[in-house]
């Protein structure tokens, strides 16, 4: 008796939502070519050191189009002395990006910058990974939307069929997507204590789920 009771019950819940409209979610996974090279850069300096002098060693150096991502201050630590000399440092993060073809010829500046270092420059730590650019992601969504308009609608259809109710025009619809990882990317970066890392997974790409929402009127 219980059972058919929440049978019962959930059955007008269901009547209730199929009567305001058949709401859905689909989704798809795809693989997007990794076209674009990203570098995450933290350059440290005197703190009387402006940003536009550090700037200027990256630009000279032939890197451009850098967007500052932070500032902060950082305390060294020189252990050769007793008791250790400590310095405050500036710290600034900056980001930028080049085609995927140009990651090696940009870390092999960024490298040249943190082994042999201007005066200015103090401590150069970076990091790179292939990725998707926006405008690949964007032409993606464009055209992968009317398919996942398509199976929600494959989808509602089935539903109210079930229900014995008519499946009407669309009422809404949203969509998302987000990066579920790098597949077959490749990393490249440096320590803090020296040295330079590299990894690579076989490939040049990177997951995306795209989603869709969409909500249907419905006739008995």
């Amino acid at each position: 008796m219980r059972l058919a009771t929440l049978l019962l019950g959930f059955a007008s819940a269901t009547f209730a939502q199929l009567s305001d409209g058949v709401a859905t979610s689909v989704s798809r996974t795809v693989t997007l070519t990794a076209d674009t090279a990203d570098f995450s850069v933290i350059a440290g300096a005197a703190i009387d050191t402006t940003q536009q002098q550090i700037t200027q060693i990256f630009l000279d150096a032939g890197i451009s189009s850098l967007s500052l991502f932070g500032t902060a201050l950082s305390q060294n630590y020189d252990y050769s002395t007793n008791p250790p000399a400590t310095q405050t440092q500036v710290l600034y993060q900056f980001t930028f990006s080049v085609p995927a073809a140009g990651l090696k010829d940009a870390a092999k500046i960024m490298e040249d910058l943190r082994t042999k270092p201007p005066a200015l420059l103090k401590s150069l730590q970076y990091t790179a990974a292939l990725n998707a650019s926006q405008s690949t992601v964007d032409a993606m969504r464009q055209t992968l939307l009317p398919q996942l308009i398509a199976d929600a609608q494959k989808k509602a259809q089935a539903l109210a069929a079930a229900a014995g109710l008519k499946l009407g025009a669309v009422k809404g619809v949203t969509d998302s997507y987000y990066a579920t990882g790098n597949s077959g990317a490749y990393w490249i970066g440096s320590s803090p204590f020296g040295g330079t890392f590299s990894s690579s997974s076989g490939g040049s790409g990177t997951q995306y789920i795209f989603n869709a929402n969409l909500t249907f009127s419905v006739a008995p």
